[in-house]
């Protein structure tokens, strides 16, 4: 065939542009060489840039030979072959030397079979295999091996068309398997393909049943149910700025009535730098939603009551201290009187039910007003927000008025200009009272204390607070009580106690003064009692009526009690040094001491710092502590007997004064309470209970010593009793070891 008669090449690769389908292009590049080249028939191959084997793409009439040979070479077996292919020289298969022999006969005749590499600028990639049985000239092979650098275009389009709809086969399979809904929109936001997922997800069957992103008929809406804007829509907004939007959740109706909660993802698509579109996915989070609110709630709120909880309640009052300007609101802490005790009386389960009927009370009684919430055991909060139209104060009606705040007096408190007041008081009515729990009939009783909104706080903490500290200063009896800023002043006064006390154990600014005790008529000393003085630098004199209890309450009371004692004990070292007849000192025992069971190492440990005679020691204890935990102490105070300590039972005839104790502690000395011996001599029938404790006392062998005589008719009347031990500011009154004179006469 001659080449005149051969197609004109550039005209076919013109045509080839036409063609989309990879195997079409190689076919068409191969039929094309033939008809230009004249050969009958030939392939084309592929070869990697290893060195092979090579790849057949296509093939036109070429002999079983041919196909057999190719897989047996490479490019790297160094071969004529191979030197041809890596130089883009045209190559004769007809030279047997130049390649691998075959052992099947049909394949000797090779001689019309011409191979033409095919170059890119890294070296051979491909090859075309003509069979020419009636040869080729050089001059056709020279224009072949230009043409060879022609046709590399098409194939590597054709191989790039191939891995492309390899890659969208792949990636349309991906997205057919994904639990996840994807949509792809373009520009105009119309959708454009959606995934199986997508469908079940939506409920949508078919892709024109998609909306435009645009269009409202999505009906999206946040998961609290309120319509979203399209504006709002992840995908317009991606659409509209080109920024990605990730994790919005928005409730979906779908077609059959059913709801969903989804969460959206819209990622901009891009196509040679422009935006193109967007990737809409989506995935049904409707159960780990619910699952997540389920939590919260609970978190929000308590189990045994159902009531919101302190963290909640908080939230709430933060969002009410926030507004601008604030409301009037009222906080009010409501607490079971006597908890500890009824739940003894009535055992968990009791008080649990309990709990629940006063819960239930509590959330009548504020109904829409406000909101009653569960913050301890025993302990509710009442967040009552501005009273609405006038009514009669009370549980189901706050009287109308601009504020819940009004004057309150000392004491019993004044409430008819206080709406809060009255709804307290009036709410107390109507929980005190009989709760029925299971055919057991409970007579319980309340406390309550309250705080303004913004009159006595102004954040949650303050309010919390304060109402905290009115409840605090209720006492022990059922009451309404208000915050005022000198319950305020108390915390603080409190507070900056207990640090400087701490201070004082360490600084010397404690000392200790001793009141003596008397024996009467000759007026003699007989022991001194050891009582703490505080004289602080920056606070001045504090009154042990004000320190003690602090110490007690903050732990400290351990440090001043070891402290007093060795103090005293080093005392009655110094003075006994100079005397013939001993004295002793008295020291005071707290319950706190008693408590952890090791005082009388304690005492121990003092005796021998000290150097001091046991016997020059006697302990004070009251009835109040012996009532804590009577084996522990009585079991104590004879391990202090022991040691050659003395025990007085100090402050009888008030309080817990139980005449079993008399014969169940190992006691020596008896002192009678100062509240016996006020103005007895004014009080016939107070002078009937002194004369029989004093006689009692004395029968059972104690010494009895009255304490806090003050007036000359009174230590007539205990002298006349037969008490002849005295202690009081008649006699004398607590002094300093530098002022007490021992030797001088008392009057």
């Amino acid at each position: 065939m001659s080449n005149e008669s051969s197609p004109n090449w550039e005209t076919g690769l013109t045509a080839l542009e036409a063609l989309h389908d990879p195997g079409q292009i190689q076919q068409q590049v191969l039929l094309d060489i033939l008809r230009y080249a004249g050969a009958w028939g030939g392939l084309i191959a592929m070869t990697g840039r290893d060195g092979g084997p090579f790849q057949v793409l296509c093939t036109q009439h070429v002999p079983a030979a041919v196909l057999n040979r190719l897989p047996e070479i490479t490019l790297m077996d160094g071969s004529a072959f191979a030197a041809a292919m890596h130089g883009g020289r045209p190559f004769r298969l007809g030279d047997t030397h130049s390649v691998p022999q075959t052992a099947d006969p049909q394949a000797d005749d090779l001689s019309g079979t011409v191979i033409v590499p095919v170059h890119d600028r890294d070296g051979p990639v491909a090859l075309l295999a003509l069979y020419a049985p009636h040869g080729l000239g050089d001059a056709q092979l020279a224009r072949l091996q230009r043409l060879g650098r022609q046709v590399l275009p098409s194939l590597q389009r054709a191989q790039l068309l191939r891995a492309l709809r390899s890659s969208e086969a792949q990636a349309a399979t991906m997205l057919e398997v994904l639990e996840e809904g994807v949509m792809l929109v373009d520009l105009s936001g119309r959708p454009v393909q959606a995934n199986a997922a997508a469908h079940r997800i939506t409920g949508l069957t078919d892709l024109r049943e998609f909306p435009n992103v645009f269009d409202p008929a999505w009906k999206l809406m946040d998961p609290a149910g309120f319509p979203l804007p399209t504006g709002a829509y992840p995908a317009v907004q991606a659409l509209r700025t080109g920024v990605t939007v990730r994790d919005t959740q928005v409730l979906f109706t779908r077609p059959d009535g059913g709801w969903i909660i989804a969460s959206l993802n819209a990622i901009p698509l891009l196509e040679g730098g422009q935006q193109a579109g967007a990737v809409v996915s989506f995935t049904d989070v409707t159960a780990s939603y619910l699952l997540q609110r389920q939590l919260e709630a609970q978190a929000l709120h308590d189990p045994l009551t159902g009531l919101p909880n302190r963290r909640q309640v908080t939230t709430l009052l933060k969002q009410l201290c926030g507004e601008r300007p604030p409301p009037p609101t009222a906080v009010m802490i409501v607490t079971l009187h006597n908890f500890p005790n009824l739940l003894d009386r009535i055992g968990r389960q009791g008080a649990d039910r309990l709990i629940q009927l006063v819960a239930q009370r509590l959330e009548d009684a504020v109904s829409d007003r406000g909101v009653a919430a569960h913050l301890t055991e025993h302990e509710f909060l009442l967040l009552l927000t501005r009273p609405g139209p006038s009514g009669p104060a009370g549980p189901d009606s706050l009287a109308g008025s601009e504020s819940l705040a009004g004057p309150e007096s000392p004491g019993e408190p004044d409430r008819s200009d206080d709406p809060a007041g009255q709804w307290a008081a009036q709410l107390l009515n109507r929980l005190n009272g009989t709760f029925d729990l299971d055919g057991q009939a409970v007579q319980v009783t309340f406390r309550l204390g309250y705080a303004l909104h913004p009159e006595d706080g102004r954040t949650p903490a303050e309010l919390l607070r304060h109402a905290d500290l009115a409840l605090k200063h209720t006492g022990h009896s059922p009451a309404a009580r208000r915050f005022e800023p000198v319950m305020a002043a108390d915390v603080e006064r409190r507070l900056r106690l207990e640090e400087c006390l701490q201070r004082a154990v360490t600084t010397g600014t404690l000392s200790v003064h001793y009141q003596p005790v008397m024996a009467v008529p000759q007026r003699e000393i007989r022991s001194l009692e050891a009582l703490l003085r505080w004289q602080d630098p920056v606070l001045g004199t504090v009154s042990p009526a004000e320190f003690i209890p602090v110490a007690e309450s903050s732990g400290l009371i351990n440090d001043l009690g070891t402290f007093v004692l060795r103090e005293a004990l080093c005392q009655a070292v110094r003075w006994n040094a100079r005397r013939r007849a001993p004295l002793s000192v008295n020291v005071n025992v707290s319950v706190t001491q008693f408590s952890s069971g090791a005082f009388p190492d304690v005492v121990r440990d003092a005796l021998t710092r000290t150097g001091a005679d046991p016997r020059w020691l006697t302990l004070e204890v009251t009835e109040a502590v012996a009532a804590q935990d009577l084996p522990s102490v009585t079991r104590q105070l004879h391990a202090l007997k022991a040691l050659g300590a003395r025990i007085a039972l100090d402050d009888f005839g008030t309080g817990y004064s139980s005449l079993a104790l008399l014969s169940q502690l190992p006691i020596d000395f008896l002192k009678l309470d100062r509240l016996l011996v006020q103005g007895v001599h004014l009080d016939p029938r107070r002078q009937v209970l002194l004369r029989s404790v004093v006689h009692l006392g004395l029968e059972l062998g104690f010494v009895v010593v009255a304490e806090g005589v003050e007036l000359p008719e009174e230590l007539s009347f205990v002298q006349a009793c037969g008490c002849a031990h005295v202690q009081g500011f008649l006699l004398a009154r607590p002094q300093s070891p530098q002022q007490l004179n021992l030797n001088a006469p008392h009057h």
